[in-house]
């Protein structure tokens, strides 16, 4: 496979692009265009130039780009019509730009009731389902976003980015053992996805944290050091599957600080987090990230 397509196809698949700061977005929007405007692969096969076209439709809404969104949407839908779960997100997306949250929400309900209910292909219902959540998110309680996603992975109960979306929703909240227990069902779902790994030691290490500065007592140094243990084997774990993950080493090099006994480790971790920074595709970001943890480390 070509490489800058696999490139974009790992940043689609993993859903990096949703995590990019303005400037990488920028650069992936120039890179997309080029690909798909002037490369124009002949061998792209159709899945991976809906996957390529949709990225595009995202990355032009998070840039502002609403015309531009509309026209990647519109040639999506000339290439494959409107009927599939992709284009239905896509459109309720084009509804909250062009009119707002409650027109998609109503779009939404009534492709689920009229069609998607009754579909014999549940893929469709469940990324609906989805897009509905992350809208009620916005205008609705914790409460009520968690009884609507608890109800949907009762129905989908293997689906990873469901009990994804419960921990976050639940950090979000400060339930730090239930957020703990999502992930930990990612884990179950994806035994090598190195992302839920990282998020089980960054909630654990959350939790310390919150322990300590709520804690008037000196006490309970044992259990402490357990949760601070956890959050290492956790840690550990993601960078086992993946040796240049910064967020990883960071979390390493925190925790193993916080220990005061493992010395090797957070050597080990400062060393790896120098290695990243040198890297030449590393961002800036990245880079000032590595050396404000050394420093706040040593």
């Amino acid at each position: 496979m070509d490489v800058a397509r696999a490139r974009l196809l790992s940043i689609h698949s993993s859903k990096y692009y949703t995590q990019m700061e303005p400037a990488e977005l920028f650069d992936l929007y120039k890179e997309l265009r080029l690909y798909l405007d002037v490369q124009n692969d002949s061998s792209l096969d159709e899945m991976h130039f809906l996957s390529l076209m949709e990225m595009l439709f995202y990355v032009a809404v998070y840039l502002n780009k609403d015309i531009e969104a509309e026209v990647i949407y519109k040639t999506i839908t000339d290439e494959f019509g409107e009927n599939s779960p992709v284009i239905y997100v896509l459109k309720s997306i084009l509804l909250q730009i062009k009119e707002n949250d409650q027109k998609a929400i109503e779009y939404i309900n009534d492709l689920i009731e009229e069609r998607l209910k009754h579909d014999t292909d549940p893929l469709s219902y469940l990324l609906v389902s989805k897009r509905k959540l992350s809208m009620l998110l916005k205008n609705n309680s914790t409460e009520v976003v968690l009884d609507n996603c608890l109800k949907l992975i009762e129905e989908f109960p293997n689906d990873p980015e469901l009990w994804w979306f419960v921990g976050e929703t639940y950090l979000s909240a400060g339930k730090f053992d239930e957020s703990i227990f999502a992930f930990e069902e990612v884990v179950l779902i994806q035994p090598f996805n190195y992302m839920a790994f990282y998020k089980i030691s960054e909630v654990i290490f959350f939790k310390y944290k919150s322990l300590t500065m709520n804690s008037n007592k000196k006490g309970n140094a044992k259990d402490k050091n357990e949760i601070l243990n956890k959050s290492l084997q956790n840690a550990l774990r993601s960078i086992e599957l993946n040796e240049f993950f910064l967020r990883g080493w960071s979390i390493v090099a925190l925790v193993s600080h916080q220990l005061g006994t493992k010395v090797e480790i957070l050597n080990l971790a400062h060393k790896k987090l120098n290695e990243i920074a040198e890297l030449k595709n590393s961002s800036e970001k990245d880079k000032t990230t590595a050396k404000v943890i050394i420093e706040k480390t040593k």
